[in-house]
Protein backbone atom coordinates (compact mmCIF):
# COMPACT_ATOMS: atom_id res chain seq x y z
CA UNK A 1 0.00 0.00 0.00
CA UNK A 2 2.44 2.23 0.99
CA UNK A 3 4.20 1.72 -2.36
CA UNK A 4 1.51 1.80 -4.61
CA UNK A 5 1.18 5.88 -2.13
CA UNK A 6 4.42 6.55 -2.89
CA UNK A 7 3.91 5.63 -7.14
CA UNK A 8 1.04 7.53 -7.20
CA UNK A 9 2.92 10.81 -5.68
CA UNK A 10 5.77 10.22 -8.15
CA UNK A 11 3.36 10.39 -11.43
CA UNK A 12 1.66 13.16 -10.19
CA UNK A 13 4.59 14.88 -9.68
CA UNK A 14 6.36 14.01 -12.63
CA UNK A 15 3.21 14.93 -15.34
CA UNK A 16 1.18 17.53 -13.28
CA UNK A 17 1.12 19.93 -16.06
CA UNK A 18 -0.88 17.17 -17.70
CA UNK A 19 -3.51 16.93 -14.95
CA UNK A 20 -3.65 20.72 -14.10
CA UNK A 21 -4.52 21.11 -18.11
CA UNK A 22 -7.03 18.43 -17.55
CA UNK A 23 -8.33 20.18 -14.78
CA UNK A 24 -8.66 23.23 -16.15
CA UNK A 25 -10.34 22.18 -19.27
CA UNK A 26 -13.25 20.69 -17.24
CA UNK A 27 -13.66 23.76 -14.98
CA UNK A 28 -13.35 25.98 -17.62
CA UNK A 29 -16.30 23.72 -19.42
CA UNK A 30 -18.12 23.23 -16.02
CA UNK A 31 -18.36 27.29 -15.65
CA UNK A 32 -19.71 27.66 -18.97
CA UNK A 33 -22.46 25.25 -18.84
CA UNK A 34 -22.92 26.67 -15.15
CA UNK A 35 -23.77 30.09 -16.92
CA UNK A 36 -26.20 28.48 -19.80
CA UNK A 37 -28.65 26.32 -17.33
CA UNK A 38 -28.83 29.14 -15.50
CA UNK A 39 -26.88 28.46 -12.46
CA UNK A 40 -28.01 25.09 -11.60
CA UNK A 41 -25.01 22.95 -10.32
CA UNK A 42 -25.67 19.79 -10.64
CA UNK A 43 -26.99 20.21 -14.27
CA UNK A 44 -23.49 21.68 -15.09
CA UNK A 45 -21.80 19.07 -13.55
CA UNK A 46 -23.38 16.04 -15.85
CA UNK A 47 -22.85 18.00 -18.96
CA UNK A 48 -18.92 18.78 -18.16
CA UNK A 49 -18.78 14.98 -17.24
CA UNK A 50 -20.90 13.52 -20.29
CA UNK A 51 -23.38 11.93 -18.19
CA UNK A 52 -26.07 14.32 -20.07
CA UNK A 53 -25.81 16.42 -23.23
CA UNK A 54 -27.01 20.48 -22.76
CA UNK A 55 -29.31 21.18 -26.32
CA UNK A 56 -27.48 24.03 -27.45
CA UNK A 57 -25.38 24.38 -29.93
CA UNK A 58 -22.14 24.60 -27.44
CA UNK A 59 -23.39 21.37 -25.78
CA UNK A 60 -22.90 19.75 -29.04
CA UNK A 61 -20.07 21.01 -29.35
CA UNK A 62 -18.39 20.17 -26.66
CA UNK A 63 -19.38 16.14 -26.69
CA UNK A 64 -17.81 16.26 -29.95
CA UNK A 65 -14.79 18.48 -29.45
CA UNK A 66 -14.00 17.20 -26.02
CA UNK A 67 -14.18 13.61 -26.70
CA UNK A 68 -12.83 13.41 -30.21
CA UNK A 69 -9.99 15.77 -29.86
CA UNK A 70 -9.12 17.37 -26.67
CA UNK A 71 -9.51 15.01 -24.05
CA UNK A 72 -7.95 12.24 -26.40
CA UNK A 73 -5.15 14.33 -26.85
CA UNK A 74 -4.42 15.33 -22.85
CA UNK A 75 -5.18 11.49 -21.68
CA UNK A 76 -2.64 10.49 -24.67
CA UNK A 77 0.41 13.39 -23.49
CA UNK A 78 -0.87 12.27 -20.05
CA UNK A 79 -0.33 8.07 -20.97
CA UNK A 80 3.08 8.81 -22.96
CA UNK A 81 4.17 10.97 -19.96
CA UNK A 82 3.61 8.37 -17.46
CA UNK A 83 5.05 5.65 -18.90
CA UNK A 84 8.31 7.70 -20.40
CA UNK A 85 8.97 9.31 -17.12
CA UNK A 86 8.28 7.10 -14.32
CA UNK A 87 11.18 5.33 -13.56
CA UNK A 88 11.57 2.85 -10.47
CA UNK A 89 14.73 4.23 -9.52
CA UNK A 90 12.79 6.99 -7.94
CA UNK A 91 10.17 4.76 -6.13
CA UNK A 92 13.29 2.93 -4.56
CA UNK A 93 14.65 6.17 -3.57
CA UNK A 94 11.18 7.42 -2.18
CA UNK A 95 10.83 4.35 -0.11
CA UNK A 96 14.42 4.23 1.28
CA UNK A 97 13.28 8.31 2.55
CA UNK A 98 10.17 7.05 4.03
CA UNK A 99 12.14 4.73 5.98
CA UNK A 100 12.35 5.22 10.20
CA UNK A 101 13.74 2.85 12.86
CA UNK A 102 14.89 1.09 10.16
CA UNK A 103 18.45 -1.05 9.30
CA UNK A 104 20.61 -0.04 6.34
CA UNK A 105 23.18 -2.75 4.96
CA UNK A 106 25.70 -1.35 2.74
CA UNK A 107 27.09 -3.79 0.28
CA UNK A 108 25.08 -6.56 -1.22
CA UNK A 109 27.18 -9.30 -0.86
CA UNK A 110 26.55 -12.71 0.05
CA UNK A 111 26.25 -11.99 3.70
CA UNK A 112 23.77 -8.75 2.94
CA UNK A 113 21.59 -11.26 0.17
CA UNK A 114 21.23 -13.02 4.08
CA UNK A 115 20.40 -10.28 6.05
CA UNK A 116 18.10 -8.78 3.74
CA UNK A 117 16.28 -12.32 3.73
CA UNK A 118 16.25 -12.37 7.57
CA UNK A 119 14.82 -9.03 8.18
CA UNK A 120 11.86 -9.65 5.65
CA UNK A 121 11.11 -13.28 7.23
CA UNK A 122 11.16 -11.28 10.23
CA UNK A 123 9.30 -7.89 9.15
CA UNK A 124 11.94 -5.87 9.72
CA UNK A 125 12.66 -2.19 7.79
CA UNK A 126 15.88 -1.70 5.57
CA UNK A 127 17.51 -0.26 3.00
CA UNK A 128 20.74 -1.68 0.77
CA UNK A 129 23.18 0.87 -0.49
CA UNK A 130 24.82 -1.09 -3.28
CA UNK A 131 27.14 0.90 -6.12
CA UNK A 132 27.11 -1.84 -8.28
CA UNK A 133 23.84 -1.83 -9.91
CA UNK A 134 23.91 -5.17 -11.03
CA UNK A 135 23.79 -6.91 -7.93
CA UNK A 136 20.72 -5.18 -7.08
CA UNK A 137 18.68 -4.88 -10.77
CA UNK A 138 15.97 -7.27 -9.51
CA UNK A 139 15.67 -5.12 -6.27
CA UNK A 140 15.25 -2.22 -8.30
CA UNK A 141 12.68 -3.62 -10.49
CA UNK A 142 10.61 -4.85 -7.54
CA UNK A 143 11.18 -1.51 -6.42
CA UNK A 144 12.42 -2.10 -3.05
CA UNK A 145 14.20 0.54 -0.91
CA UNK A 146 17.70 0.20 -2.55
CA UNK A 147 19.74 3.06 -3.60
CA UNK A 148 22.75 2.33 -6.18
CA UNK A 149 25.73 4.87 -5.25
CA UNK A 150 28.68 4.67 -3.01
CA UNK A 151 27.89 4.89 0.31
CA UNK A 152 30.79 7.73 1.36
CA UNK A 153 28.70 10.90 0.24
CA UNK A 154 26.42 12.45 3.21
CA UNK A 155 23.76 12.60 0.30
CA UNK A 156 23.43 8.85 -0.23
CA UNK A 157 23.39 8.48 3.59
CA UNK A 158 20.47 11.15 3.83
CA UNK A 159 18.91 9.24 1.15
CA UNK A 160 18.76 5.96 3.45
CA UNK A 161 17.64 8.41 6.19
CA UNK A 162 20.44 7.44 8.23
CA UNK A 163 18.73 9.77 11.16
CA UNK A 164 16.62 7.58 12.41
CA UNK A 165 18.02 4.49 11.32
CA UNK A 166 18.45 1.93 14.19
CA UNK A 167 21.42 -0.56 12.80
CA UNK A 168 23.99 -0.27 9.93
CA UNK A 169 25.83 -3.21 8.84
CA UNK A 170 28.62 -2.68 6.63
CA UNK A 171 29.62 -6.15 4.42
CA UNK A 172 31.76 -4.20 2.07
CA UNK A 173 35.59 -5.46 1.63
CA UNK A 174 36.79 -1.67 1.09
CA UNK A 175 38.91 0.26 3.70
CA UNK A 176 37.50 3.32 2.57
CA UNK A 177 33.68 2.40 3.05
CA UNK A 178 34.18 1.47 6.62
CA UNK A 179 36.00 4.51 7.63
CA UNK A 180 34.41 7.05 5.91
CA UNK A 181 30.98 6.03 6.20
CA UNK A 182 31.31 5.21 9.43
CA UNK A 183 32.82 8.96 10.47
CA UNK A 184 29.81 10.37 8.27
CA UNK A 185 27.10 8.05 10.11
CA UNK A 186 28.43 8.85 13.43
CA UNK A 187 28.10 12.97 12.49
CA UNK A 188 24.14 12.53 12.19
CA UNK A 189 23.69 9.15 14.63
CA UNK A 190 25.47 9.26 17.61
CA UNK A 191 23.59 6.13 18.92
CA UNK A 192 22.57 3.56 15.92
CA UNK A 193 24.28 0.49 16.43
CA UNK A 194 27.07 0.46 13.35
CA UNK A 195 28.50 -3.30 12.73
CA UNK A 196 31.32 -3.37 10.36
CA UNK A 197 32.43 -7.06 8.47
CA UNK A 198 36.00 -6.00 9.00
CA UNK A 199 38.27 -8.19 6.53
CA UNK A 200 41.84 -6.54 7.70
CA UNK A 201 41.60 -7.65 11.35
CA UNK A 202 44.19 -4.89 12.04
CA UNK A 203 41.65 -2.45 11.31
CA UNK A 204 39.33 -3.48 13.48
CA UNK A 205 40.55 -1.77 16.97
CA UNK A 206 40.73 1.47 15.13
CA UNK A 207 36.89 1.60 13.92
CA UNK A 208 36.15 -0.11 17.58
CA UNK A 209 37.51 2.78 19.91
CA UNK A 210 37.12 6.14 17.54
CA UNK A 211 34.23 5.20 15.80
CA UNK A 212 31.94 3.19 18.64
CA UNK A 213 31.60 0.14 15.81
CA UNK A 214 31.16 -3.28 16.49
CA UNK A 215 33.22 -5.27 14.23
CA UNK A 216 33.01 -8.94 12.94
CA UNK A 217 36.06 -10.92 11.83
CA UNK A 218 34.78 -13.39 9.14
CA UNK A 219 38.12 -15.10 8.99
CA UNK A 220 38.24 -15.39 12.51
CA UNK A 221 34.53 -17.01 12.95
CA UNK A 222 35.70 -19.23 10.00
CA UNK A 223 39.15 -20.35 11.72
CA UNK A 224 37.03 -21.10 14.81
CA UNK A 225 34.58 -23.27 12.58
CA UNK A 226 37.19 -25.07 11.10
CA UNK A 227 38.62 -25.93 14.13
CA UNK A 228 35.59 -27.39 15.61
CA UNK A 229 35.39 -29.52 11.74
CA UNK A 230 39.31 -30.33 12.50
CA UNK A 231 38.67 -31.68 16.13
CA UNK A 232 36.11 -34.19 14.77
CA UNK A 233 38.01 -35.54 12.04
CA UNK A 234 41.54 -35.64 14.36
CA UNK A 235 43.94 -35.07 11.37
CA UNK A 236 48.05 -35.74 11.76
CA UNK A 237 48.35 -33.56 8.77
CA UNK A 238 47.01 -31.01 6.84
CA UNK A 239 47.32 -29.10 3.38
CA UNK A 240 46.40 -25.51 3.58
CA UNK A 241 45.51 -24.29 0.01
CA UNK A 242 45.92 -20.05 0.33
CA UNK A 243 47.49 -17.79 3.04
CA UNK A 244 44.41 -15.79 4.02
CA UNK A 245 43.40 -14.00 7.26
CA UNK A 246 41.89 -17.72 7.88
CA UNK A 247 44.72 -19.15 7.39
CA UNK A 248 46.88 -16.93 9.75
CA UNK A 249 44.19 -17.51 12.36
CA UNK A 250 44.48 -21.42 11.80
CA UNK A 251 48.40 -21.51 12.57
CA UNK A 252 48.33 -21.07 15.86
CA UNK A 253 45.77 -23.43 16.63
CA UNK A 254 47.11 -25.90 14.52
CA UNK A 255 51.03 -24.96 16.37
CA UNK A 256 48.89 -25.74 19.75
CA UNK A 257 47.49 -29.26 18.52
CA UNK A 258 50.62 -30.24 17.30
CA UNK A 259 49.36 -30.50 13.82
CA UNK A 260 51.63 -30.87 10.75
CA UNK A 261 50.80 -28.99 7.96
CA UNK A 262 51.93 -27.06 5.21
CA UNK A 263 50.88 -24.19 3.07
CA UNK A 264 50.20 -23.86 -0.97
CA UNK A 265 50.25 -20.07 -1.56
CA UNK A 266 50.51 -18.63 -5.27
CA UNK A 267 51.61 -14.83 -4.37
CA UNK A 268 55.02 -14.82 -2.71
CA UNK A 269 54.31 -11.10 -1.52
CA UNK A 270 51.59 -12.34 0.88
CA UNK A 271 53.65 -14.45 2.53
CA UNK A 272 56.93 -13.21 2.99
CA UNK A 273 56.95 -12.16 6.70
CA UNK A 274 55.76 -16.34 6.94
CA UNK A 275 58.64 -17.48 4.81
CA UNK A 276 61.57 -18.16 7.21
CA UNK A 277 59.16 -19.75 9.90
CA UNK A 278 56.41 -21.33 8.05
CA UNK A 279 56.30 -24.35 5.59
CA UNK A 280 55.01 -22.91 2.79
CA UNK A 281 55.21 -23.88 -0.75
CA UNK A 282 54.99 -20.53 -3.74
CA UNK A 283 52.87 -22.09 -6.40
CA UNK A 284 49.62 -22.73 -8.03
CA UNK A 285 47.83 -25.16 -6.55
CA UNK A 286 45.83 -25.77 -9.92
CA UNK A 287 49.26 -27.35 -10.92
CA UNK A 288 49.55 -31.12 -10.14
CA UNK A 289 53.09 -31.12 -9.44
CA UNK A 290 52.68 -28.61 -6.76
CA UNK A 291 50.12 -30.70 -4.75
CA UNK A 292 52.45 -33.59 -5.06
CA UNK A 293 55.41 -32.04 -3.82
CA UNK A 294 53.01 -30.53 -0.73
CA UNK A 295 52.33 -34.14 -0.02
CA UNK A 296 48.40 -34.43 -1.14
CA UNK A 297 48.24 -38.28 -1.64
CA UNK A 298 49.12 -38.90 1.77
CA UNK A 299 47.39 -35.61 3.97
CA UNK A 300 44.50 -36.37 6.24
CA UNK A 301 42.96 -33.51 5.27
CA UNK A 302 42.54 -30.69 2.68
CA UNK A 303 41.55 -27.06 3.67
CA UNK A 304 41.18 -24.57 0.61
CA UNK A 305 41.31 -21.31 1.65
CA UNK A 306 40.77 -19.79 -1.97
CA UNK A 307 37.36 -17.25 -2.68
CA UNK A 308 38.00 -17.45 -6.59
CA UNK A 309 34.92 -20.05 -7.80
CA UNK A 310 36.86 -21.60 -10.93
CA UNK A 311 39.74 -21.91 -8.78
CA UNK A 312 37.99 -24.29 -5.99
CA UNK A 313 36.64 -26.05 -8.65
CA UNK A 314 40.56 -27.09 -10.15
CA UNK A 315 41.84 -27.19 -7.44
CA UNK A 316 39.15 -29.44 -5.50
CA UNK A 317 39.47 -31.53 -9.15
CA UNK A 318 42.91 -31.91 -8.70
CA UNK A 319 42.83 -32.86 -5.28
CA UNK A 320 40.24 -36.19 -6.03
CA UNK A 321 42.28 -36.84 -8.37
CA UNK A 322 45.95 -37.32 -6.45
CA UNK A 323 43.73 -38.29 -3.39
CA UNK A 324 40.15 -39.72 -3.49
CA UNK A 325 39.24 -40.15 -0.11
CA UNK A 326 41.13 -37.43 2.28
CA UNK A 327 38.59 -35.04 3.59
CA UNK A 328 37.93 -31.96 2.07
CA UNK A 329 36.99 -28.63 3.46
CA UNK A 330 36.22 -25.31 1.86
CA UNK A 331 35.27 -21.96 2.98
CA UNK A 332 33.36 -20.50 0.15
CA UNK A 333 30.73 -17.52 -0.37
CA UNK A 334 29.11 -18.89 -3.46
CA UNK A 335 25.82 -21.16 -2.65
CA UNK A 336 25.47 -22.59 -5.68
CA UNK A 337 28.47 -23.65 -6.38
CA UNK A 338 28.64 -24.65 -2.38
CA UNK A 339 26.10 -27.85 -3.50
CA UNK A 340 28.37 -28.92 -6.57
CA UNK A 341 31.71 -29.82 -4.27
CA UNK A 342 29.07 -31.21 -1.47
CA UNK A 343 28.30 -33.52 -3.94
CA UNK A 344 30.60 -36.90 -5.53
CA UNK A 345 33.13 -36.51 -6.58
CA UNK A 346 34.52 -33.62 -4.64
CA UNK A 347 32.61 -34.52 -1.26
CA UNK A 348 33.93 -31.77 0.16
CA UNK A 349 32.45 -29.61 3.47
CA UNK A 350 31.78 -26.29 2.54
CA UNK A 351 31.79 -23.78 5.33
CA UNK A 352 29.23 -20.73 4.18
CA UNK A 353 30.63 -17.61 5.83
CA UNK A 354 27.82 -15.49 5.45
CA UNK A 355 25.54 -18.37 6.91
CA UNK A 356 27.32 -18.51 9.82
CA UNK A 357 27.82 -14.69 10.31
CA UNK A 358 24.09 -14.11 10.40
CA UNK A 359 23.82 -16.71 12.70
CA UNK A 360 26.53 -14.83 14.70
CA UNK A 361 24.69 -12.04 14.50
CA UNK A 362 21.56 -13.22 15.50
CA UNK A 363 23.16 -15.05 18.41
CA UNK A 364 24.55 -11.12 19.52
CA UNK A 365 21.11 -9.94 19.70
CA UNK A 366 22.00 -7.33 16.82
CA UNK A 367 18.68 -7.09 15.41
CA UNK A 368 17.05 -6.54 18.88
CA UNK A 369 16.49 -2.88 18.46
CA UNK A 370 14.82 -2.76 15.23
Amino acid sequence: MKRSIIKLKILLKQNWIWFAALFIWFLANYIGFYFLTGGNFTEALMYTFYFGQLAHPYGYFYIIFSQCIILGLIISLVTVGLYRNYHPKQTCLTLAKSMKNHAIIIGFSHLGERIREFLIKNKKKYVIIEEEEALIKDLIEAEEPVIPQKPIKMEVLENANIKDAKLVICTKNSLEDLVVGANLIRDVNKTCKIICECFDDSLAPILEKDLGCTTISTSLYAADYIIAEIDKLNPQSILLIGCTYTTRHLLKQLKDKNITYKIIEYNRTAVEDLLDEEPIIIGDAKDKDILTEAGISSVDLAIILIDTVQENLIIADQIRELNKNCPLICRFFHEELAEILEKPPFNALVISTSKHMLEKLVEMGIFMSL
